[in-house]
Formats: structure tokens, C-alpha cells, sequence
């Protein structure tokens, strides 16, 4: 690191090295940092909003600075909760549609990691309630569930990994079952991995970065470095977040209708309630993914007391508090939800959600597919 009395020096190579010529932030501070001294540079880093973190990340602020947090101080491994994933695609090559540079249409590949994510959480410790693939990126609001995986039996364990990574040859899933349930070191560390969200993202993410690596015919990174998690601290943030993805795609100018874009979590509710209408006054259960039938349902016992009826009034009315800010900040619009004691605090918690990610989200007003 050199002497205090190298320390100008030092800090101007170091400033000035590729490895920190991340952001149009970070060219300005080194510009900056070079007719100062050591010790008032020290200060100014210091006094930085959002600290140096910040700086290597270009974003300013609380938010970004977090981000940079180990994921075992964002993510409560023991009592999990409620939260918000999201991750990116590194390159210039689009997840779906029409790629503006290649000109190809990767449309295809949101089909897998819809399939994906919902399949792996039939495996996980992990209930999916709220979604949305994107063209370079995506949104999940899972319910993370970590003390669940105590409850499994160590066949219970051994009988999940295998359908997360099966043997070459099928006929010998029973043997292997009972090979792994005999390890009682090695089923700890499986039972570990399967109750971990981390590792949950690792095996949605990887995957699709093979096959669309392959199918493209190159190799290196597909998605941008960790995934983006947030907790939601109650059930008005989780609504929130739910309605922020589903909400996406209009956004995004691909669709003016809430019920309209194919792959997010609101679509394929409304798809079941057309199906089984009983559901659109139940409570809002978590998303499965049947692979004999082909068709994505609710599954299992809900956490949320809201129903299907009511989270769609909530959707609409946040969508035409969007549809007219041409700053992309919402602002209270027509009447609110009976349900909503203080909607500004509402639209906060959604305004929020937009500055923290970076991401589009939400639009202009679309139409419901059941009435109230």
C-alpha cells in the first residue's frame, strides 16, 4: 500500500488505473483527486454521499451503497421473509424480442426462465407470489421460507437435489436416493443449499446462461455479476412490488392492457381465473409451474390476505397513477382503493422500488379483466 508519504502518488495511480475507470463518476473524481492533497482527498471520499461504494458503482445514495453489502446481511437466513430479486443481462444481446444489434428474436428464452424460476420452486425453499421477464432483465417476489427445509426428511432432501441435478441414468435415481440419505454429513450440506436463496438464483441463473451462450454460439458471462435483493418488510410492500412487476411490460411501451404481457405473474393469475373463476376471490397463493399439464396455477396455501379481485383494482388504479408522469413519478390519480388507508404512502413505496432498481416499471392504464 506504500508510506503515508507515498500516499498522493499512490491514490493518483490508483485512481487512474483501468480498474477504476468504471463510471463517468468515477473519471471526474480522479480529475478531481489529483490537484488536491492526500489528506483532503481522504476527507472528500469520506463525505461522499453514499460512500465509497458509490463511487464504484456511479449510483449516489443509501441504495447503491447497499448493494455492495455481503448477501448474508441482506438476506436473513434464519427467519427469511419477503423479497425482491432481480438480475440482469451483461450484454448487448437481449433476452427477448428483437435484438436492435443482432437483429435476432430471443423471445423464446423467457419461456425458460418463467418455466425455470416457478419449476425451482417446487425444489427450493422458495414460493414464487409475483413476477415478470423482461427483454435484459427480471423481476421475482418470492417468499423465502429457509426453516422449511428443517422439516424435510433426509429422503425428502436427497429426493430433491437428484430432481435438481439427476443422474445420468434414470433407473438409478432409487439408488442414489438411498446412497445420499445414508450420508448424514453430506444431506446436511444439500439440505443447507436447498433452504439457501443464493443458491436458489445460482440454479435459475446458470443454466440459462449455458443455453443461451450455446445457442449463440460464444462464451462468458450472461447475466451482470450478483443479483439485485431487497426485503419487504410487510404485506403493503410486498402488493407493491408485485404490482411494480407486473406492471413492467407496459412500462416498457410492449402493451397498454395489464392483462395483455405473456410472462409475468399477474398474466398467468388471470389465466386460471378464467379457467376456475373461484379464484379471483381467493387469497393470492404462490405460482407453480405443472410440467404434465404445461400450464402454470397457483399452488399451495397462501401468506397474503389480499384476494386476486381486490390486487387487480389495486394494479389498475397505481397504473393510472403512472400513466400521466412524465418524470415517471407517480402521482395520486382518480379514486383510490377502498382497501388503501393512505395512498401516498403507497405510491412512496412504488416510487421507491423504481429509484432503487434502476428499472423501468409500471404504466399507462390498462384494462381489467374482472370487474369489482
Amino acid at each position: 500500500m506504500g508510506t503515508p508519504t507515498e500516499g498522493v502518488d499512490h491514490h493518483e495511480r490508483l485512481l487512474t488505473s483501468s480498474w477504476f475507470s468504471l463510471t463517468p463518476a468515477l473519471s471526474r473524481v480522479c480529475v478531481f483527486a489529483t490537484a488536491i492533497s492526500y489528506s483532503d482527498y481522504r476527507r472528500f471520499v469520506a463525505d461522499f454521499p453514499g460512500g465509497f461504494g458509490s463511487l464504484l458503482t456511479g449510483q449516489l445514495g443509501h441504495d447503491a451503497h447497499s448493494m455492495t453489502r455481503p448477501r448474508n446481511q441482506l438476506i436473513d437466513r434464519q427467519n427469511g421473509g419477503y423479497y425482491h430479486l432481480v438480475s440482469r443481462c451483461v450484454r448487448r444481446a437481449w433476452l427477448s424480442g428483437r435484438d436492435p444489434v443482432t437483429g435476432k428474436d430471443f423471445s423464446h428464452r423467457r419461456d425458460w426462465i418463467e418455466a425455470r424460476l416457478l419449476a425451482l420452486s417446487d425444489i427450493f425453499t422458495v414460493d414464487v407470489y409475483g413476477y415478470a421477464v423482461m427483454s435484459n432483465h427480471y423481476h421475482i417476489v418470492i417468499h423465502y421460507r429457509p426453516q422449511q427445509g428443517l422439516l424435510w426428511s433426509d429422503e425428502e432432501v436427497a429426493r430433491r437435489w437428484l430432481t435438481l441435478f439427476p443422474p445420468k441414468h434414470p433407473e438409478a435415481v432409487e439408488e442414489r436416493i438411498r446412497s445420499l440419505s445414508s450420508d448424514g454429513q453430506r444431506i446436511g450440506q444439500l439440505r443447507e443449499r436447498l433452504s439457501d436463496l443464493s443458491w436458489y438464483m445460482q440454479c435459475l441463473n446458470a443454466p440459462i446462461a449455458r443455453r443461451s451462450n450455446l445457442e449463440d454460439g460464444c462464451t462468458g458471462r450472461f447475466w451482470d455479476g450478483r443479483f439485485y435483493s431487497k426485503a419487504l418488510p410487510d404485506e403493503r410492500a410486498v402488493y407493491a412490488c408485485m404490482a411494480y412487476a407486473d406492471l413492467n411490460p407496459m412500462r416498457a411501451g410492449k402493451t397498454d392492457r395489464i392483462d395483455a404481457p405473456e410472462h409475468t405473474s399477474l398474466r398467468r393469475r388471470l389465466d386460471e381465473a378464467r379457467r376456475t373463476p373461484d379464484v379471483v376471490d381467493a387469497p393470492l397463493a404462490p405460482l407453480a409451474f405443472h410440467a404434465s399439464r404445461d400450464r402454470i396455477t397457483t399452488s399451495g396455501p397462501s401468506a397474503l390476505a389480499m384476494n386476486l379481485r381486490s390486487y387487480l383494482v389495486l394494479v389498475e388504479w397505481m397504473s393510472t397513477c403512472l400513466s400521466n408522469a412524465a418524470d415517471n413519478e407517480p402521482r395520486e390519480q382518480g379514486l383510490p382503493p377502498p382497501t388503501l388507508s393512505n395512498p401516498r404512502s403507497w405510491l412512496a413505496a412504488l416510487n421507491s422500488l423504481r429509484r432503487r432498481t434502476g428499472l423501468q416499471c409500471g404504466v399507462p392504464r390498462g384494462m381489467l379483466a374482472f370487474g369489482t
